[in-house]
């Protein structure tokens, strides 16, 4: 029994060292790690967003590792690119270099066809719906908007109140703001 344990180890070890130098490696992987399977840097990131230190957690990869690095996000390996000469490569390429393609995870909660998702005619009628309602004077109406929903709200329900629900009532007043602005109900 012994011999046959032996055996198996041997077999594994020389079958492990056998792929291990017998994969291709892709020569123009940027620098960087990838991480844990599965977990890559998606808590060290999401900590660092909880945190408020998103910010930081982007500066130190970029000092580590350059402007261009690889990582692992929510199990999918994916290219982390930092500083002005990125913004532009992304805004200047032609969109056969880049491909936008979220990773499976992101798409499962978000849906195929997301903003995110979306490339030539279809994204080009969605920006410029989302342009246009974020204008400046789009946006001083929804300030004028939201001020008089917000004064209504306090006058019917915390004016003269010895005791306010504050979670339930901001809840209700979000929701309808939104649909004010949104839907105009």
């Amino acid at each position: 029994m012994d011999l046959t344990i032996c055996l198996t180890l041997c077999l594994l070890l020389v079958s492990s060292l056998y792929l291990a130098l017998t994969r291709k490696c892709s020569k123009n992987l940027p620098p960087g790690s990838l991480g844990f399977p599965l977990i890559g840097q998606s808590l060290g990131f999401l900590h660092a967003m909880r945190t408020n230190k998103a910010e930081q957690w982007l500066q130190e990869r970029s000092r580590k590792y350059g402007p261009v690095s690889k990582l692992s996000l929510l199990g999918s390996p994916a290219v982390f690119i930092h500083g002005h000469s990125a913004n532009k490569f992304i805004f200047t390429c032609d969109a056969n270099v880049l491909g936008n393609q979220q990773p499976a995870p992101f798409r499962k909660i978000c849906g195929e066809r997301n903003f995110m998702e979306l490339t030539g005619d279809d994204h080009k009628r969605v920006r410029g719906a989302i342009v246009s309602f974020l204008k400046p004077e789009m946006l001083k109406q929804y300030v004028g908007k939201m001020d008089e929903e917000v004064r209504d709200y306090l006058e019917m329900y915390w004016h003269g109140a010895q005791k306010v629900m504050v979670m339930p009532l901001m809840k209700t007043l979000t929701f309808n703001i939104m649909s004010s602005l949104l839907f105009g109900i």
